[in-house]
């Protein structure tokens, strides 16, 4: 509605859908649900419909408040009012069977024939012509004016036989229309029921003969589903034919369904879908001079290829704080020139903290904290003096306490130095080959921007190294490896992190590539 620029529908109270189950099967779902949505919310609907599968009941349910369902007579059942009838002959004798039919009907009142397909329609009302039987022809490859004039002349009487497509099937009320012909049987349950009901309406009574040759056999299961919940009788040679064809199925291995048109005819995503659209893709390039038709292989997930390409190879080494502080600060710099990242900013802090309790260690026992090896070298070789060496009180109580555990037994546990064991952590190492990805996308995963955000967001150090080497190009023994990323972290989960980003970046420039056409610059002559 173009944000109220074209219409406002806030003032509407009354919403009326007629046929509401096509128009969700007919996939105008989002445009109904777009109208829907700019009325007032305290709107009443109402929903009409002779069929209303369950599928498309669920859906239609989304746009309705506790609804309330009223439903007279059967669900989706051919009124009681119509007599139904089922032919079974030749194709060549059905045109016969119809002269028969209206000889009998042609003057009680109108007459509906329903073909399955335009050029039958033209086809048909043109031989009825010829055999002195005025009548008008009904499809979509009508205008629209012309349509409505038929269906008024239909409607007045003015014409008395009417044949059409399967667009007349809902929505038409003629109340002097006597005799429905199926001349070509309708390929599912909802359809069958639709074109019965153009008769036998608002109490009054009709007829619908139905024609099903052998080559429709497959149909006849919706027919007898039709005339079994309408309490009808079934015509023995029909349900003869419909056990033979069931039986000729199971032999084959084939599983019989009921067709129903109300599936909707959007995409499946399935196995079979997505095959023939890469053949389809394969095709296009293949004549676009693009790539070879059978250098792709679409079946494979995208992530899957780009895990296959990296060859990641992990290392986890025990290092120490001195140690691990300038490979990551290097790799920061080096990957992102970023200087205050978080892990730095961490080393920075510990080494501070050493070099304060360092000073103030100093500061607290000054002489007494040397030992007697260092009072005694700094005696011979100080001032030539031969004092006694002063011991600390450490060593004192040291030696207290070892007289004390000799006389109790005891054997203290010697506790190892938790400065060491502070002193040292993990650091987790992977390494992503990204040698053999197109040009663009090398480009875009080694810039400095891109690095700079992704050490910034998983607190991880990422360094390019390596050489390229050209596709079927192995580098040799004293030559450096193939153009790689190195990952390097404290914890696994800053290294998973970089290698999403990693594979996030790669993977949406392999999507562009792969969605834009990029002609091939075909000069006429080249220089060699």
């Amino acid at each position: 509605m173009k944000a109220g620029r074209v219409t406002n529908l806030r003032r509407c109270t009354y919403v009326v859908l007629d046929e509401a189950d096509r128009m969700f099967d007919m996939g105008f779902e989002p445009q109904v649900n777009r109208i829907i949505d700019n009325i007032r919310p305290d709107r009443q609907t109402v929903m009409f419909s002779a069929t209303f599968p369950r599928q498309m009941e669920a859906l239609a349910r989304k746009i309705l408040t506790k609804p309330i369902e009223i439903q007279v007579g059967g669900r989706s059942v051919v009124c009681k009012d119509v007599e139904q009838h089922v032919v079974v002959l030749e194709e060549e004798q059905k045109f016969f069977k119809l002269l028969e039919l209206l000889g009998q009907y042609q003057e009680q009142g109108g007459v509906i024939v329903f073909v399955d397909k335009q050029e039958n329609a033209d086809d048909l009302m043109k031989d009825l012509m010829k055999h002195a039987y005025p009548c008008m022809s009904l499809h979509g490859g009508i205008d629209q004016y012309d349509r409505g004039s038929i269906i008024q002349d239909f409607k007045n009487g003015d014409v008395r036989l009417l044949v059409a497509t399967s667009i007349a099937a809902r929505g038409l009320d003629v109340k002097h229309l006597m005799l429905v012909v199926n001349y070509d049987c309708p390929n599912h349950y909802e359809d069958y029921v639709h074109r019965c009901g153009r008769t036998g309406r608002a109490g009054n009574k009709g007829t619908a003969f139905t024609f099903i040759t052998p080559e429709q056999v497959r149909y006849a299961g919706d027919i007898i589903k039709a005339l079994e919940t309408a309490e009808s009788s079934v015509p023995e040679n029909l349900q003869k034919w419909w056990d033979e064809y069931k039986k000729q199925a199971e032999v084959d291995g084939i599983k019989i369904k009921s067709s129903s048109g109300f599936h909707g005819k959007g995409f499946k995503f399935d196995e079979s879908e997505a095959m023939l659209s890469s053949e389809r893709k394969k095709l296009q390039k293949a004549a676009l001079g693009l790539v070879d038709s059978d250098e792709e292989d679409p079946n494979e997930d995208i992530e899957q290829q780009i895990e296959d390409m990296f060859a990641s190879k992990k290392r986890v080494t025990d290092v120490s704080k001195s140690s691990l502080a300038q490979p990551i600060m290097g790799n920061l710099m080096a990957g992102s020139a970023v200087g205050k990242m978080g892990a730095n900013n961490q080393l920075k802090l510990e080494m501070a903290k050493r070099l304060a309790a360092k000073i103030n260690f100093s500061k607290n026992l000054g002489q007494e904290a040397q030992d007697i090896t260092q009072q005694a070298t700094k005696a011979i070789f100080g001032d030539g003096s031969s004092a006694a060496p002063q011991v600390a009180s450490k060593t004192i109580a040291e030696q207290m306490a070892e007289k004390i555990n000799a006389k109790l037994g005891y054997t203290p546990v010697i506790e190892e130095d938790k400065d060491q064991e502070q002193d040292t952590f993990k650091r987790y190492e992977e390494e992503l080959e990204i040698n053999d990805f197109p040009q663009t996308a090398r480009w875009k995963v080694t810039s400095r921007e891109a690095l700079a955000q992704i050490c910034e967001y998983s607190e991880a150090g990422i360094t390019v190294r390596g050489t390229y080497f050209p596709p079927g190009k192995a580098p040799k023994e004293e030559e450096e490896r193939k153009l790689y990323l190195a990952i390097e972290a404290t914890s696994e989960m800053a290294v998973q992190k970089a290698k999403k980003e990693v594979t996030r970046l790669i993977k949406e420039e392999l999507i562009r590539l792969q969605n834009s056409y990029q002609p091939i610059n075909r000069a006429r002559y080249k220089v060699v």
